[in-house]
């Protein structure tokens, strides 16, 4: 009832949000903080950046690593999340025509549709992937016009962006953020606000549980199973074996 309200949503759409929500985040962060997975998690050590980090014990190793881990999947988890409140909250969105590049479409008139490809932030998108989301657009554009449809692409950024903007040669609009999140309530201001609340609602007290169940659980097991690869019997860090077993 409190994403439907928060949300202003059908209760369907805001229990197919919470099925969700519990899928994409509580269901990932579940499974990779419940696994060890010390021969992965090792691999991905930068053993330079340990060093100057100042780690010294097998233990402080786990720490870092299980923080690094951490922050990487709940934006990872996150971000998929929004992409699915927006598709599920944006009036008259669809399944896209071309899911390979957006998420999902609107229709607002027979002879016009608007693709949006949702992202976490707008850094995260480098100018290369910039560069083919514009040559993506031309092609569908074209295929689109076969059909004497105009397609307008949209790349929608769920923070970061302050203004919408169409810079020279760029084949795309680039939402501002909060812009984008008004379009996805239907006209509503501040609606970025309102997701974030929902977020906080469906996600938080599973990240508690994460907190002080499982990761203090993958702490203890992580740096036993990591001693015998990367460390001394007193569990002290040994730089020799772990740069040896990095690039193993």
């Amino acid at each position: 009832d409190k994403v439907q309200d928060i949300l202003n949503i059908a209760r369907e759409r805001a229990e197919f949000l919470t099925a969700e929500a519990e899928r994409l985040y509580v269901n990932r962060m579940r499974q990779r903080f419940s696994q060890i997975n010390v021969a992965k998690r090792i691999k991905r050590t930068n053993p330079f950046l340990l060093q100057i980090r100042g780690a010294k014990t097998v233990r402080e190793w786990a720490a870092l690593q299980i923080q690094s881990a951490l922050y990487a999947s709940e934006e990872e988890a996150v971000g998929h999340l929004l992409e699915m409140i927006a598709r599920t909250c944006f009036p008259g969105a669809t399944d896209p025509t071309y899911p390979d590049d957006f998420d999902f479409e609107e229709r607002p008139s027979p002879n016009e549709v608007r693709g949006y490809q949702v992202k976490m932030s707008w850094d995260c998108m480098p100018m290369s992937s910039r560069k083919n989301l514009s040559n993506t657009i031309r092609i569908v554009r074209t295929e689109f016009a076969k059909r004497d449809i105009a397609f307008v692409g949209f790349f929608a950024p769920c923070y970061g962006k302050a203004t919408t903007s169409q810079p020279p040669g760029q084949e795309y609009i680039s939402l501002g953020s909060q812009e984008f999140w008004q379009r996805v309530g239907g006209g509503s201001a501040g609606y970025d606000v309102r997701v974030g609340k929902v977020c906080a609602l469906l996600c938080s007290e599973f990240r508690a549980e994460v907190m002080s169940t499982l990761v203090p659980r993958l702490l203890e097991n992580l740096t036993a199973a990591a001693i015998p690869e990367i460390g001394d019997a007193d569990g002290t860090i040994n730089y020799s074996k772990l740069f040896r077993r990095v690039n193993r």
